[in-house]
């Protein structure tokens, strides 16, 4: 009877540390580094932003409850899998988003393209009325630089409420809360028309 007891105690205990274990991974964060991350796009990310707010699901409900804020997802567009027939039709699912979202994709890359800047510099100034202490929430996915660099980068545009949802869409999904589904807002392209 002893030795099962005694069998049940490191078990408990070899249970124990393997959760220590798990979380210890869960909350590991990268360095803040000093400019845009430009390596592996997901990962773990820092645990504070330089002039923004990181915030949680409460957080971003609460300035979502109070209405005037903008949310912006920044993830990139899916890609066509790689070594699938040229002819092979391939249609990408809709990008949910959290509710009144926009969608601007490639503006979290580490090195953005000029038009894809000038899009979301545009935008940023639209959804804030040209206000640089408008609350700004980008996102993107959890363990995602994306939203990190595009933070960043409205923070170094002069905006001054930028809060960064580091869980990304699926911290939201967890959370239960709806979304909707967006367009990409891109720059004009040759043959399409601008968003």
């Amino acid at each position: 009877m002893l030795r099962i007891a005694g069998l049940c105690v490191l078990l408990a205990l070899g249970g124990a540390a393997e959760a220590q274990t798990a979380d210890t991974e869960e909350t590991s964060y990268a360095p803040e580094p000093e400019g845009y991350w430009t390596g592996p796009m997901n990962g773990p990310v820092p645990e504070t932003l330089t002039g923004a707010k990181v915030i949680d699901i409460v957080a971003l409900q609460t300035l979502l409850k109070h209405g005037n804020v903008a949310t912006i997802d920044v993830s990139n567009k899916p890609r066509r899998p790689e070594g699938l027939a040229k002819d092979s039709p391939w249609l990408p699912l809709p990008q949910q988003v959290i509710p009144g979202s926009l969608w601007i994709p490639g503006a979290g890359m580490g090195a953005i393209e000029p038009a894809v800047e000038v899009v979301f510099r545009k935008r940023l100034d639209t959804v804030s009325a040209s206000n640089p202490t408008f609350p700004i929430v980008i996102y993107c996915h959890e363990r995602c630089w994306l939203s990190y660099n595009a933070a960043k980068r409205a923070v170094s545009y002069g905006y001054r409420n930028v809060y960064w949802y580091r869980d990304g869409i699926e911290g939201w999904k967890a959370a239960g809360n709806p979304t909707d589904e967006a367009e990409p807002i891109e720059p004009k392209r040759a043959g399409k028309k601008a968003s």
